[in-house]
């Protein structure tokens, strides 16, 4: 048995069964988010002072305070995002519906770098599960007590069937 295609195949049953489309689930997984950088803010500075010598309040400002800001630009923002865009119709499309629908990508990868691993982590997870797609993350081999984290505790708070944290490359 391989275990990366399983994953792979179970998240793509997950986003095949339509799992990962409701604007419900996709506010579910935001909330979660939020929560886990709220309730967890200690943590994570604690984390980013042991892996990269940051302070509190660089860990806050550059980091922290910028991942929250887009969990709740996200999540003020979710339903305009869904909504399909109505287009200009020309001469050949006069008596048709013209519109551009946003729809997910399906499974999405997301390769964390080491020097901002929470915001370089969790900015490109935010739009990805607002999109309505399955996430792989990826950490960073070198941000070790971030990466620990992240894949210990955030789990406890977005649904395991949208997200997989993998140590995979």
């Amino acid at each position: 048995m391989d275990p990366l295609g399983d994953t792979l195949r179970r998240l793509r049953e997950a986003f095949h069964a339509g799992r990962t489309r409701p604007a419900e689930f996709r506010a579910a997984q935001l909330q979660g988010l939020g929560r886990f950088l709220q309730e967890n803010k200690q943590l994570l500075h604690d984390a980013l002072a042991q892996d990269l010598h940051k302070s509190a309040f660089e860990s806050e400002v550059s980091e922290v305070a910028i991942s929250q800001g887009e969990v709740t630009l996200a999540l003020r923002n979710l339903r305009a995002w869904m909504k399909d865009e109505r287009v200009p119709k020309n001469l050949a499309t006069q008596l048709d519906s013209a519109f551009i629908r946003k729809e997910p990508f399906g499974l999405v990868l997301i390769i964390a770098p080491w020097n901002y691993p929470l915001n370089l982590t969790l900015v490109p997870l935010v739009g990805a599960l607002a999109a309505g797609n399955c996430v792989v993350l990826k950490p960073s081999e070198i941000s070790k007590n971030v990466e620990k984290i992240l894949a210990e505790v955030l789990p406890q708070y977005v649904d395991q069937g949208a997200l997989v944290w993998a140590r995979l490359l």
